[in-house]
């Protein structure tokens, strides 16, 4: 019995069933027939796009998976260093955190650092981080990426450090950085500073930069992004400043201090307005360089990293890539090496400087260290008398300056014969010095007197310049058994008087006495400062020689050695009495 679900219709199930198939059917092929008649209905011409915008269209989509990939990665890197940060117990913790900042300072820059580069902005990282302080130098061949380096570490600690001072408030050395990171770019000039300040700002700009600064999660912008200072809204500020000798540039206060083109900035205005500025940040110095033929503050810190490198566990402070290394890396750099080499000469002064980063300083100085160390005798004491024959130089004080008496002993025994003039001339050695400070020569006078009665003076050679005339000829008058000369400074004569103490210095005629107690006492420490310190120029022919133009600089000592070698060479072979018997 067939079973009725609709009792008006009157169907059965089946038939109900069999009908319900049927307008299945019916619709299906319908749209079977619609979507074959859209196939076939070629597309609109307008709707059909060219082939330059598929291209377009393909590398746009490639530059969003970049971005992508990179702020992925910026992300990773963000992780990984609050990770170390909190875990950071040792020397080999703070390495691996070191090495998570710089890979992010130059994923921020979007910069790959050459392989010399990289260990000096990894230790300007670690200085700042640790905050030990330091003065970290660069001595790197010219055009070869020194002020690339820093700025792309320093433009990456700018963004990444107040996030981390924050996120790990138990880590006194980062809470300095909560508020920003404060850096100071410094060099001789305006135009200067502002190359390596535009350099930092280009790290701050750059489209890998902004990416990661606008990040929900970090958040940073620019409330100043034109002129000077650089300012953003986390704190962290940028401002470049000049180290011209004139400026006044007191009363600012930085974490990183940057001076760049170090060489050339007044070692006055480094030391006493500059430095200052890191002393209540224990701010991390940054020195880059390049040599020259003049000592100064940069050279003097060189050495100094270059010596304590040396120490056992010792920092590497400095850090030297000339042009060898750096063409390694960059064939162009290599081709141009090779004309530079063609037009001014491989051993030429430029090229050394620049490029093979020699301080020529037997160019700008009148002796250096090694030279006026070998004329060092330790075995050579001071001597409070004298019976030998004695010259003596006198530099009298004017003003600020002292008022130096050297004594210098002529061995005749071991005397040599000057191949120009075929005079004897003895073997000399400096055995006394006596300074007075002040300019009241007739207290002077008396002392000066009472000192030299305990040698055998010859032959005294005073300068007689200004109110040194009167000087000389009071001398000339007291002592008349000595050979008394007033020599008066002149350009030439003091030329003479250079040149003349230059070639008995190198020839090994002139001796210092070297022994430990001279050396530890005031007199040597100042003769030798003040040697080492003197500054040489040649204005035509002459021999132009003076102290550093620097506050507190003096070469009374190195005038009163002259002095007293041009004495001793005065003084020609005793003659020898023949005595019948």
């Amino acid at each position: 019995m067939a079973i009725i679900i609709n009792e008006s219709d009157g169907m059965s199930k089946e038939e109900y069933e069999k009908q319900q198939r049927k307008k299945k059917e019916a619709k299906k092929a319908k749209k079977n027939e619609a979507d074959l008649e859209k196939e076939s209905t070629p597309l609109p011409a307008e709707t059909e796009k060219p082939p330059e915008e598929e291209k377009k269209e393909v590398a746009e989509k490639a530059s969003d998976m970049m971005d992508r990939e990179t702020e992925r990665q910026l992300k990773a890197l963000e992780e990984e260093i609050t990770t170390e940060l909190a875990l950071v117990n040792s020397s080999s913790d703070i390495k691996d955190l070191v090495e998570k900042i710089y890979l992010y300072c130059e994923a921020q820059s979007g910069t790959s650092l050459y392989p010399y580069q990289s260990p000096f902005a990894k230790r300007i990282i670690k200085s700042v981080i640790v905050n030990d302080g330091e003065e970290i130098t660069a001595l790197f061949s010219r055009q070869s990426g020194k002020t690339e380096s820093a700025a792309v570490a320093l433009g990456g600690l700018m963004v990444i450090l107040p996030i981390l001072a924050k996120l790990m408030p138990e880590n006194e050395n980062l809470q300095q950085f909560k508020d920003g990171v404060l850096v100071g770019i410094f060099a001789p000039s305006k135009e200067q500073a502002h190359t390596a300040f535009t350099r930092l700002k280009s790290k701050l700009t750059s489209k890998n930069a902004r990416m990661v600064m606008t990040d929900p999660e970090i958040s940073v912008d620019f409330e100043s992004e034109k002129g000077n200072p650089i300012v953003l809204t986390n704190g962290s500020l940028c401002r470049m400043m000049t180290a011209a000798k004139q400026s006044q540039i007191e009363s600012k206060t930085y974490h990183i201090i940057w001076v760049d083109e170090c060489q050339d900035v007044d070692d006055m205005k480094l030391l006493k307005s500059i430095h200052p500025m890191g002393a209540s940040t224990n701010a991390t110095l940054i020195k880059i360089g390049t040599p020259n033929t003049k000592k100064s503050s940069f050279y003097e810190t060189v050495r100094r990293n270059i010596r304590k490198a040396q120490e056992y566990g010792a920092e590497q402070n400095h850090f030297q890539y000339d042009y060898r290394t750096v063409q390694k890396y960059n064939k162009r750099y290599a081709k141009y090496i090779e004309k530079e080499i063609e037009r001014i000469g491989y051993d030429s002064d430029e090229f050394r400087m620049a490029y093979r980063l020699h301080f020529i300083l037997e160019r700008g100085m009148f002796i250096t260290e090694d030279v006026l160390t070998d004329t060092y005798d330790n075995s050579l004491k001071l001597k409070e008398s004298s019976a030998m024959p004695c010259g003596v130089g006198m530099d009298v004080g004017k003003g600020a300056d002292s008022t130096v008496v050297t004594v210098v002993e002529m061995d005749w025994d071991n005397a040599y014969e000057n191949a120009l003039t075929g005079q004897m001339h003895p073997q000399k050695s400096v055995i006394a010095w006596l300074e007075l400070e002040g300019d009241d020569h007739e207290v002077q006078f008396h002392k000066i007197i009472e000192f030299l009665k305990n040698y055998n003076v010859r032959t005294m050679y005073i300068d007689s310049t200004g109110k040194g005339d009167a000087v000389a000829d009071r001398f000339i008058y007291a002592l008349d058994m000595v050979d008394v000369v007033a020599y008066p400074f002149s350009r030439q004569s003091k030329s003479e008087m250079w040149k003349a103490l230059d070639t008995e210095l190198r020839q090994h005629r002139l001796t210092i006495p070297g022994h430990s107690r001279v050396k530890r006492t005031r007199q040597f420490k100042k003769f030798e400062s003040q040697m080492l310190d003197l500054e040489k120029d040649y204005v035509g022919q002459y021999m132009v020689c003076q102290h550093p133009d620097t506050k507190g600089a003096h070469d009374d000592y190195c005038d009163s050695l002259g002095l007293a070698n041009l004495a001793a060479q005065a003084e020609f072979y005793p003659e020898i009495e023949e005595t019948d018997y």
